[in-house]
């Protein structure tokens, strides 16, 4: 199997505990500044004092660790060298796995959600629900509104906090997000379209 190595370096201040993700198959420790041994978690494995040179290779060809959690038992800030690497790719399974992550990033053809127009007060109102299955969403203010609506998170949307500010035909999209969007106008009965899938 060929090796791609990777040269890390962390600062951790006095007593903090830090989550790194890495997908590797292999972890040395390389160097610590600080005088106590640098408390280490490979995969929510225990935390356990790991000293310079210490290696961690207990995976197989494509098999990876995901998360390395650093704690600094030191009263002052460290900083914690280490390598990690990870294999070339090539078993059938991970080749399957990688054709199933391509076919959800081409898109889908169906599960769209969205209907009539929504109007949208001077009082923070739900646009889209929570929904873990959501890919991405847009919404769009109607060409004949008269006042500006405002897009957030939560109910807690104001006129002075927002993610987008939608003038008359104005839009915004999004990615990633599967919680709640909600809207507040400057005016009562602004429309709003909005879909998602």
């Amino acid at each position: 199997m060929s090796l791609k190595f990777a040269f890390r370096e962390i600062k951790l201040v006095a007593g903090a505990k830090k989550r790194v993700h890495e997908v590797a198959s292999f972890f040395m420790l390389v160097s610590n500044t600080g005088s106590k041994k640098i408390r280490i978690s490979i995969d929510d494995s225990p935390l356990s004092e790991m000293p310079i040179g210490y290696e961690y290779s207990e995976k197989k060809e494509d098999e990876f660790y995901t998360h390395i959690d650093f704690q600094n038992p030191n009263a002052a800030e460290v900083t914690v060298e280490y390598i990690m690497s990870t294999g070339v790719i090539r078993t059938f399974p991970t080749i399957i796995a990688l054709l199933n992550l391509l076919e959800q990033l081409a898109g889908v053809t169906s599960g769209e959600i969205w209907d009539t127009e929504k109007t949208i007060g001077v009082a923070a109102s739900v646009v889209m629900a929570l929904n873990a299955d959501r890919h991405s969403g847009a919404v769009q203010a109607k060409s004949t509104n008269t006042g500006i609506i405002y897009i957030g998170y939560d109910n807690t949307v104001a006129t002075d906090k927002w993610i987008a500010e939608l003038q008359a035909g104005q839009s915004y999209s999004f990615d990633d997000w599967l919680g709640t969007i909600y809207a507040i106008a400057t005016a009562a009965d602004q429309l709003l379209g909005y879909g998602e899938h």
